[in-house]
């Protein structure tokens, strides 16, 4: 595996939006089961003995109250999601992907759960994880989801060309540009369609500490930014949240009002990975 080659985005072709808009801006809504008894997302770390049930438990309450809330908000502004989504999350709450389909939200792959990363994976294990999460979502909505979030960014040598194999078109993967790219494997590409660690509720929230006021504005920076880019060259934000974090009560009105923000200036394209994926496709 090759980290992607190096182009300024200055010395590129323009890139054009639908409508002429600036910015695509993507919501990826993490939906993840994390295994009980293993370590993982914590707001307070240090509650770590075992079995560790503090951390394990504000987890669970983004499966069990906060998407639900973010269900209604999201049908409210009538906004669009990308869910990245563990295949587990169709075997242990299936009023959650009844409700996702409801709600019209793209599933993108999000591995098997989130406490099972592919770093280390041999290429028989990985074959056969990448398969069974297509396969449980795939059963689960009757499509063949288009794109993956390897969970943790835990991937192998060999995972993007496993996911070009299974008929994946494009990865979150990369969060190294503002634009689109095409990632070459073997047998073809990849769209490497651009995610964030920045725009992120872990970072901003977990490990920035930021109050709601300071998250809401930290994502209305990084649109405003990127909006006045766009003017003469297109931009793709995305909007990494997940529902034990953005779905708690105390930062509600402030997801709310940064959305907002954004669906409020023009010139902004709020859509979801597939969308992309299709428009940047089809100016080949």
């Amino acid at each position: 595996m090759q980290p992607p080659s190096f182009q300024a985005i200055a010395q590129r072709p323009v890139l054009k939006l639908p409508n002429d808009a600036r910015v695509a801006v993507w919501v990826v809504m993490n939906v993840e089961h994390f295994t009980f008894g293993k370590l993982g997302t914590a707001i307070q770390p240090h509650l770590n003995s075992h079995p560790e049930i503090a951390n394990y438990s504000w987890r669970d309450y983004g499966n069990r109250v906060g998407i639900w809330r973010l269900f209604e908000l999201f049908a409210e502004l009538e906004i669009p999601v990308t869910a990245a989504v563990n295949g587990e999350i169709c075997m242990l709450y299936p009023e959650i992907m009844t409700a996702m389909q409801q709600n019209s939200w793209e599933i993108m792959a999000h591995g098997i759960n989130n406490s099972t990363g592919h770093s280390g994976m041999d290429k028989e294990t990985e074959i056969e994880i990448i398969n069974k999460t297509l396969d449980l979502l795939r059963q689960a909505t009757g499509k063949t989801p288009k794109g993956w979030l390897t969970p943790g960014f835990s991937i192998t040598e060999s995972t993007f060309e496993l996911l070009h194999a299974a008929d994946i078109v494009y990865t979150a993967d990369w969060v190294n540009d503002d634009q689109p790219y095409w990632y070459p494997v073997s047998n073809g590409r990849l769209l490497a369609i651009p995610y964030t660690i920045e725009a992120n509720d872990i970072t901003l929230c977990l490990s920035n500490r930021f109050s709601g006021v300071e998250f809401a504005q930290a994502i209305e920076d990084q649109f405003n930014q990127l909006w006045h880019e766009g003017e003469s060259q297109g931009r793709v934000m995305a909007i990494g949240l997940h529902p034990f974090i953005v779905g708690q009560p105390l930062r509600l009105k402030y997801l709310k009002q940064c959305l907002l923000h954004i669906k409020n200036q023009p010139y902004t394209w709020l859509t979801t990975g597939e969308r992309i994926y299709e428009w940047i496709n089809q100016q080949k």
